[in-house]
């Protein structure tokens, strides 16, 4: 599976690749952790392997088994950043003292193309500075924001919307993949 995924990945070393595990497992810890949140998926790397993980269906049911209890489906759908909003605050609880945790940064740090690319706090106090690329947490849907909008993925992508992974920052799988729920 390491190879495969690898493959996938040639830009990826050795330890950049356990860097992507370390935030699987982080994603993972989640899941096992709050078992009635809404997740949303904030990377497209961990997104990856975790679709990797997936396609080996024996093994991943006896981890899922295991780890959780049930099942853990990998369901795309609509992501809110309500969700994203949720995960970054449970996600800061599993990594103390962290600005940033893993799993939102892990894109950014490996320089994954059409990765996902967040800010906790861009600095604004009732207006968000938008960033061409980045999200913003802390004004997710909130101060400054359009009503009823929130991340606007197409206006704000590094390329203009045209990202391999598409959809809003939730998930890499066009539409934001969740934790199966």
């Amino acid at each position: 599976m390491r190879q495969r995924f690898a493959s996938e990945h040639p830009a990826l070393t050795a330890d950049t690749i356990k860097t992507v595990e370390a935030g699987t497992r982080q994603w993972f810890r989640l899941a096992a952790r709050h078992p009635k949140a809404r997740l949303a998926m904030p990377s497209v790397v961990v997104d990856d392997l975790w679709h990797e993980l997936v396609l080996h269906t024996r093994e991943y049911a006896e981890f899922c088994d295991a780890a959780f209890g049930r099942f853990l489906h990998h369901t795309p759908e609509a992501s809110t950043s309500g969700g994203l909003k949720e995960t970054f605050r449970l996600a800061k609880q599993d990594e103390e003292g962290a600005v940033l945790p893993l799993i939102f940064r892990v894109d950014h740090d490996l320089g994954v193309p059409g990765g996902r690319h967040y800010l906790a706090d861009c600095g604004g106090r009732g207006l968000c500075y938008e960033l061409k690329g980045t999200v913003c947490i802390e004004h997710l849907a909130g101060p400054g924001k359009r009503p009823g909008g929130g991340w606007d993925f197409k206006r704000n992508a590094p390329d203009g919307g045209m990202s391999q992974a598409g959809g809003d920052p939730g998930g890499g799988c066009g539409g934001g993949c969740g934790g199966g729920n």
